[in-house]
């Protein structure tokens, strides 16, 4: 009878053994899962500097926009004014100062750049920075009495024509040369309403019409070196049509 207490005591000793060791896993447990947790907030915390990171990353995208806007605005070096910059290339663009970097800017269109009388045409600037070629009537003089100076579009054009020169007469090629002996004015030539032939002095001379004289029953009018075409100015056309640079009306 008295192993009966030591019996059944051994027992509930053990178990109570038992119930403490669960009791000390679930505590370590517990301070394991909130280092687990703890550790997890900090990699949150590094998250959060990942954020911050995508915000540097949104900063850098910024700072390379703001430098593309400087880069399309002026590409050269720095400056303050538009004096600190070097002269374009093309004529139809001046030095500007944008953002701080040297860049360009476009002449007003219509600007006239380079003259160059005599060549039939003139340069002009587009008011986008380039520059273009437009028809004018300025022909170059050859400084030939024999020839008539006129522009075809942008090409210069010297035609022969008759009349007297230094040396005597034009002959159809354009040259001057010795006038032909005569005594009457119908042995020099078939005059015309655009042209009149005479006998001056024993010599023959050609005097054409001014030009824009009507001729062809006012319905032409004279090229200034003896021939009659449809029109030398719009006042040889109806009120329709204008002169064109070929000599020929056309529907305004």
């Amino acid at each position: 009878m008295g192993s009966s207490p030591a019996s059944a005591s051994g027992p509930c000793r053990r178990a109570g053994g038992t119930s403490s060791a669960l009791l000390q896993l679930f505590v370590l447990a517990a301070l394991v899962g909130c280092s687990v947790e703890e550790r997890r907030f900090v990699g949150g915390g590094g998250g959060a500097g990942g954020t911050g990171g995508a915000g540097a990353g949104e900063t850098s995208s910024d700072a390379a926009s703001s430098s593309d806007a400087v880069s399309s605005a002026g590409s050269g070096g720095s400056c303050t004014g538009p004096s600190d910059c070097p002269a374009p290339a093309e004529p139809c663009q001046v030095p500007a100062c944008v953002a701080g970097r040297c860049g360009t800017a476009p002449l007003p269109e219509g600007t006239e750049i380079a003259p160059n009388a005599g060549d039939c045409q003139r340069l002009l600037c587009d008011g986008r920075g380039a520059q273009v070629a437009v028809a004018a009537d300025e022909p170059e003089d050859d400084h030939n009495p024999c020839t008539a100076d006129t522009c075809v579009g942008t090409t210069p054009k010297h035609t022969p024509q008759p009349g007297s020169c230094p040396a005597g007469r034009c002959d159809d090629a354009g040259n001057c040369v010795p006038a032909a002996e005569c005594s009457r004015d119908a042995e020099c030539g078939a005059s015309t309403e655009c042209i009149r032939y005479t006998c001056d002095n024993g010599l023959c001379a050609a005097q054409p019409a001014p030009a824009g004289t009507f001729c062809n029953s006012l319905q032409d009018q004279c090229d200034g070196a003896g021939r009659c075409i449809d029109c030398v100015n719009s006042g040889g056309c109806g009120e329709c049509c204008v002169c064109s640079a070929a000599g020929v009306c056309v529907q305004a």
